[in-house]
């Protein structure tokens, strides 16, 4: 009864751990421990039914982790808390039925790749690798370093890998010989990583720099929910076409500030110009002749009204100095409909290979590879957040960075607006809601490196899926045996 009364309290402070996975509060060590944890109470349950209480428990710490932070209702909160605890559950459920079932060192490998596999799998789905266990760890930046050659995956791998080598330990009674060479191994693949990565950030290849501005002009309220989620009705549009005219000269004038203090890149944060159908042509007109008159490359970062529909044109363009449109970009990801292409676009200029995304499309590693394979130098992501989740959204975007081997700065409306390097240095911060002047400068490399995940992509987790694929087939037929074993044994 007593080791029952452990094994509980190992499941209670595994979930509460992962109170502080991201989002509204993230402690990045607190998702190394809360697997060792969880895995201590999955393996001493002798029935699988035993482990049912972790579902509510960690659905209900993760739901704590976003309630209040987006503006979904709160059976959907629960709904996500739930899908955000279901690689763990899948991870720590084979990890049960296989770790004293196989070789210590081949069993330490069941849980990271079958959590990579589901977290993989997840981040494809409408949340992306918001949620990933690997995006909280953007303040690690030797760790990090090995993103670029595994992708956010990698660094799942090993923080999953090192709860089970705990684990291993922990049953032997932290005995290191006892152990074996199981400890040993992971101990030298993680201090190779680490040092690979250290060596990595003394050692950055010098590139000539190019300042660019993000701008931002806080918008004065919510036109996706005053216009656009009512159907975009023309009358109610119209209401705010003074407003979008004083938002649009605004961006312009804080535009030739920027141009000003020396920037060569203009962009604006996501959707902050306000257009109408009969007014795109003389916005663009007018945003040509700013670039042509400025020498300089703009980005506007728009949305366009569409009279009786429940969208928009979330877009943006590059604009060189010439005055021509290098290319225009509509928001891939979002939860509204769009007409995107689903593709990165992206073009040569004197200061390298410059590609735009907007927002919630730099959450997909698969989406934004598009950008590394076709060697982008800098990254412009336009993007709008609230208050609950700045810094963190910001910092999982980020990750494409060092993915692609490419710098990437995020301008953020009501968020954290970040630049950093290919390696995830920082170059830039501001906070929209302590800064007056929300015009941030940075100077950006003009090259970006090459990576090995850019050239294999996320191929270290199709590897993971193949060896969950793997395990999977190996607890089938062990179950099966045992249970004609059983069979045999009762006839």
């Amino acid at each position: 009864m007593k080791k029952q009364l452990v094994s509980y309290l190992w499941l209670i402070l595994g979930s509460f751990l992962l109170v502080f996975m991201g989002w509204r509060w993230n402690a990045p060590f607190a998702v190394w421990l809360a697997p060792v944890f969880l895995m201590r109470f999955f393996r001493q349950q002798g029935r699988w039914a035993a482990t049912l209480p972790a579902i509510p428990l960690m659905t209900l710490a993760l739901f704590a982790n976003i309630t209040g932070s987006w503006d979904f209702s709160l059976a959907a909160e629960i709904g996500i808390g739930l899908i955000r605890a279901t690689p763990f559950l899948l991870a720590l459920t084979l990890d049960r039925a296989l770790a004293r079932r196989m070789r210590p060192g081949l069993a330490t490998l069941v849980y990271p790749v079958a959590y990579v596999a589901a977290d993989y799998l997840l981040g494809l789905s409408p949340l992306g690798t918001t949620f990933s266990a690997a995006a909280t760890q953007f303040e690690a930046k030797t760790f990090l370093q090995f993103a670029a050659v595994a992708g956010i995956w990698g660094l799942d791998f090993v923080m999953g890998w090192a709860a089970a080598v705990v684990n291993l330990a922990w049953e032997r009674g932290f005995d290191l010989k006892a152990a074996g060479s199981v400890v040993a191994v992971f101990a030298v693949s993680l201090s190779l990583i680490l040092a690979a990565g250290g060596f990595r950030l003394a050692h950055a290849p010098d590139a000539p720099t190019v300042r660019v501005a993000g701008v931002t002009v806080p918008h004065p309220r919510d036109y996706w929910g005053a216009v656009i989620d009512l159907g975009t009705p023309p009358a109610e549009a119209q209401r705010y076409a003074a407003e979008a005219a004083d938002l649009e000269d605004a961006l312009f004038a804080a535009s030739e500030r920027a141009v000003e203090a020396g920037a060569k890149i203009v962009f604006w944060s996501e959707g902050n110009a306000v257009l109408y159908p009969e007014t795109v042509d003389a916005f663009f007109a007018r945003a040509q002749d700013f670039a042509k008159t400025h020498q300089v490359y703009l980005a506007p970062a728009y949305i366009i009204f569409q009279y009786g529909e429940a969208t928009s044109d979330n877009a943006m363009a590059l604009i060189t100095p010439a005055g021509e449109i290098a290319y225009t970009y509509t928001k891939t990801k979002t939860w509204y409909p769009t007409d995107s292409d689903g593709v990165i676009h992206s073009a040569d200029t004197p200061y390298g290979r410059i590609g735009g995304a907007i927002c919630f499309d730099a959450d997909f590693p698969s989406f934004i590879h598009q950008a590394g394979k076709q060697g982008v130098d800098i990254m412009l992501v336009p993007a709008f957040d609230w208050k609950p989740i700045k810094p963190y959204h910001t910092q999982v975007g980020l990750f494409r960075a060092l993915e692609n081997g490419m710098s990437i700065v995020r301008q953020v409306n009501t968020g954290t607006s970040m630049a950093v390097d290919y390696q995830g240095r920082l170059l830039a911060y501001q906070d929209y809601f302590t800064t007056e002047d929300r015009t941030m400068l940075a100077d950006v490399p003009t090259r970006g490196i090459k990576t090995g995940y850019a050239v294999l992509g996320d191929g270290f987790a199709y590897l993971s899926i193949a060896l969950t694929i793997f395990f999977l087939i190996v607890a089938l037929r062990r179950q099966f045996a045992g249970g004609a074993q059983s069979g045999a044994s009762k006839s």
